[in-house]
């Protein structure tokens, strides 16, 4: 930076040659002492041009560095001034103590002097003990303006210590204007292509005997609403066949339809020919991917999602966030039992295959998920199958079951004895599984819920779900086969019409025929709610089979203690919202007698006049939280629940969580029923000003 070592050689150097010339006329002098005189007059010189020498080069280096520093503070001045950064300095006090006019011009303040980071920044409270730990940048808004701030920490040491301890911080902050880059990420952005897969859910039954003029004006009235839908949105439509079509439009519109909380299905809902049933359309919408075809991947498997919680609704992925909406109206059941057949085939084709059958409910077993098990278990006996029926640790239904159908002497055959060795705990269970064996997975289709998460891990590819549940996020992944149906009332219901086509001569005994129909009763709340014209046809199956209601009577009977507990329940029950009944059982054993006990207070509770949702929370010992909502049908208490990480039906929902505080649950469900309770009014407003 300097030149080179021999242009600014120090003093010391300079002693060296010196010296060695003098050592040199010494000894000159020391042969010929008449050169002693011109010696000393020689090295006189010597020294004197070399002192002179070193004088001028050190004058000519602290000009060289007075230089560089007015060049430096040149540059440092017309930095700080004119170029677009901000810059300023925080004392160790926290308040601003020096910064450049870009600064406050940005900042929009006319006087600085002294204030704290967080009067100047948009930051937080007492940003400058945080800011001072730790070196970092964030993006900031100010007047309308994007700011990229930087800042660093920088330690002065105390005075009048010698401790490293009390060092002072200084905070140095650079602002950079960023605002046209912000704006081109946020357009695009705003840009992106969103790709939207459209289903005519019920098309078939909604078609079924009507004439063609009346089918035609129907699909072009349909067609009319989407297409001014899309063309609200800016995009476009392709139409693949009379029940899909896609649509394509960017993620600035799909915002709008998402704060019109897609008010199209309630167009099309209300679509009125001749038509008997009310069409119904559900849409998957995704913006994820990279191309074109992973974003048209990510909606397909949108689409499944709203067609698995029932259809009618619309799932919106988004940065692998789901968002759902719509979805409140009951799931009608459909009259075509196409898949049914289908569904029942593939199953004895994979159980012909398979070693070993090993069924499965959810942990915790209720009557519809133990009757389900079992009808599984029928089909995999009948065809002479090795059948395990894995059951959790804790089920008081399956006791009862097990102690009136199974064990009991009202007439019970020889062949449902052998129920008794069937049921199996996991550590009975796990040895004897094979690389061939299939699991049945009923009544539910989250890993979380399944009653062994060991034989679970233990069957990882061939799974087969039969669920009623509305599909969640979470559903298990690699099976051969999800037959989920939202519109059926319970998986007993769905086991129970399988059977006919599994093998159209297989009958039940009476213990199986009674524990499929405790499963309908269950479910069902005695036939009250979810139910259908193949909900009635099953249960007349299975009376025709055999089942026994005064049986089933018998697995519903509570003892006096349960019956007083419940009552407690309800008559602690507050209505902080109309039509909304809520109510906290405290210091409660995590058990299946607590949960049982919270879903019959929840019924009960929506059997109060006014009361449209019954919340029961069981705040337990060990820190969990459970939750029994319950609905008549005119709120979607599963949406509620799922917003909690829980699921359910339109009707019959739940959720447990962990660790969590009651009354702060308490006070969510409360929140979100209200949102849903508005919506609903305003949606009946709507539809009255339609009729209008």
């Amino acid at each position: 930076m300097f030149g080179s070592r021999s242009q600014f050689s120090n003093w010391k150097e300079i002693c060296i040659y010196v010296l060695l010339i003098a050592l040199l006329v010494v000894g000159i002098c020391f042969l010929q002492p008449l050169f002693i005189p011109a010696g000393v007059l020689l090295l006189i010189i010597v020294v004197w041009f070399a002192r002179r020498a070193y004088t001028q080069k050190k004058q000519m280096l602290s000009d060289y560095l007075d230089d560089v520093i007015r060049n430096i503070e040149r540059s440092v001045h017309y930095s700080t001034k004119n170029l677009d950064v901000g810059i300023a300095v925080f004392s160790s006090d926290g308040k601003l103590q020096w910064k450049n006019e870009k600064f406050q011009e940005w900042t929009g303040l006319k006087s600085l002097e002294r204030k704290k980071p967080e009067e100047v920044l948009p930051v937080p409270e007492n940003a400058f003990e945080t800011m001072c730990v730790k070196d970092d940048s964030k993006v900031i808004q100010m007047r309308g303006r994007y700011y990229q701030m930087q800042y660093f920490s920088v330690q002065n040491p105390a005075k009048n210590t010698e401790r490293k301890d009390d060092a002072a911080s200084t905070l140095m902050v650079y602002l950079t204007d960023i605002t046209e880059w912000e704006k081109l990420k946020q357009r695009f952005e705003e840009e992106r292509m969103c790709l939207a897969c459209v289903r005519f859910d019920n098309y078939e039954d909604v078609m079924k005997g009507l004439s063609e003029s009346a089918r035609a004006n129907l699909n072009g009235e349909i067609g009319e609403i989407l297409n001014k839908w899309v063309e609200s949105l800016q995009g476009f439509v392709v139409r693949s066949n009379k029940e899909n079509l896609v649509v394509g439009i960017n993620y600035k519109n799909l915002q709008k339809a998402i704060e019109d909380k897609f008010s199209v299905l309630d167009k099309v809902r209300e679509v009125r020919q001749e038509n008997k049933l009310a069409p119904t359309i559900s849409i998957g919408i995704s913006k994820d991917g990279e191309t074109l075809q992973e974003i048209s991947l990510h909606a397909s498997k949108a689409l499944d999602l709203a067609l698995g919680r029932g259809g009618d609704q619309v799932v919106v992925e988004c940065d692998k966030q789901m968002q759902y909406f719509g979805g409140t109206n009951a799931v009608s059941a459909k009259s075509t039992r196409v898949r049914a057949r289908i569904v029942a085939h593939t199953i004895r084709e994979q159980m012909e295959l398979a070693d070993k059958v090993f069924v499965m409910g959810h942990a915790n077993e209720d009557y519809d998920s133990i009757g389900s098990a079992v009808g599984i278990a029928k089909l995999s006996l009948s065809l002479q199958k090795p059948t395990f029926i894995v059951i959790s640790s804790r089920s008081t239904s399956l006791q009862k079951l097990k102690k009136v159908v199974f064990d009991g002497e009202l007439n019970i055959s020889e062949e449902d004895k052998l129920y008794e060795g069937l049921f199996v705990h996991e550590e009975d269970v796990l040895e004897e599984i094979s690389p061939n064996s299939l699991l049945m997975l009923v009544d539910h289709h989250r890993a979380v819920l399944s009653a062994s998460q060991k034989v679970l891990e233990a069957i990882p590819q061939k799974r087969i779900i039969i669920d009623h549940h509305r599909r969640a996020e979470d559903i298990i992944q690699n099976t051969i086969l999800k037959y989920m149906e939202p519109s059926s009332s319970s998986a007993s219901e769905l086991v129970t019409e399988l059977t006919g086509y599994f093998n159209d001569k297989l009958e039940f005994t009476k213990g199986e025929a009674t524990a499929l129909y405790s499963g309908l009763v269950v479910d069902t709340k005695n036939f009250n709610v979810q139910t259908g014209a193949r909900t009635f046809e099953a249960a007349a199956l299975l009376r025709t089979s055999g089942a026994d209601p005064i049986l089933v009577r018998q697995l519903f009977k509570d003892d006096l203690e349960s019956f007083r507990d419940r009552y407690r329940i309800i008559a602690e029950a507050e209505t902080p919202l109309p039509h909304l009944a809520i109510s906290i059982n405290r210091d409660v054993e995590n058990s299946s007698d607590t949960s049982i006990l919270a879903a019959q207070a929840a019924d009960a509770l929506i059997n109060v006049t006014g009361v449209s949702v019954g919340v029961v929370i069981s705040a337990c010992t060990d820190g969990n939280v459970n939750v029994s909502a319950r609905s008549d049908g005119s709120v979607n208490v599963q949406v509620i629940m799922e917003e909690l990480g829980g699921g359910g039906h339109q009707t019959v929902a739940g959720v447990q969580l962990q660790n969590a505080d009651a009354d702060e649950v308490k006070q969510q469900i409360i929140e979100l029923t209200k949102k849903q309770l508005d919506e609903a009014e305003e949606k009946e407003k709507n539809e009255s000003n339609l009729i209008e």
